[in-house]
């Protein structure tokens, strides 16, 4: 009886399902104001702040993912448990963006936050090296790994930095954080195959 391999496509049709999952219970953290004034809105800003911030982070994530996951020939067991791995930091996201807009933006929550964001890239820069061992010599695919490997560094340590930034001031580690998601705004080198 042959044995049949796990398809890459399979894999990210799973991966999506946990991203749409992921976004939804993002949303069903925003809580309506009781009063019908532009005061409650006004005061929940943090609460759209930190929203906004991590859907765009996901939203980044899903596309670099895909990208990523369209170059891997199988879904070997190693990119399986790199994947879950990755999405089970991503499913944190929606805890510690409810945790940063409640405490409104608390220097301490909101370093967590960061570090949130700093395991995610970690994780994926291990995904991204297991799907990189299946390039075998291909020059092209070689050299594409490491400029998006000196892009993940930059972001790793730029996170590391938003951490401490965030007892200086919260909105400093929020802005390192805007910048590295608007870095992997466009797909990473992988996409230009």
């Amino acid at each position: 009886m042959a044995q049949r391999q796990a398809t890459p496509e399979r894999l990210a049709a799973f991966s999506d399902g946990v991203i749409a999952i992921i976004i939804t219970i993002m949303v069903l953290e925003l809580k309506v104001p009781h009063e019908a004034s532009l005061q409650a809105l006004i005061v929940l800003w943090p609460v759209f702040l930190s929203y906004a911030l991590s859907y765009l982070f996901v939203g980044v994530f899903w596309v670099n993912h895909h990208h990523l996951l369209h170059h891997a020939r199988i879904a070997e067991p190693m990119i399986l448990w790199a994947n879950l791995l990755v999405l089970f930091f991503v499913s944190l996201i929606p805890f510690f963006t409810e945790y940063v807009a409640e405490t409104h933006l608390h220097p301490f929550a909101t370093a967590l936050y960061a570090g949130i964001f700093l395991l995610v890239t970690a994780a994926f820069m291990l995904l991204q090296k297991v799907v990189a061992v299946q390039f075998g010599a291909d020059p092209e695919l070689k050299a594409m790994d490491r400029a998006a490997s000196s892009r993940n560094w930059i972001t790793l340590v730029a996170y590391a930095l938003a951490i401490p930034a965030a007892w200086l001031h919260p909105a400093v580690t929020l802005f390192i954080i805007l910048c590295s998601a608007v870095a992997y705004f466009i797909p990473d080198a992988f996409s230009r195959r």
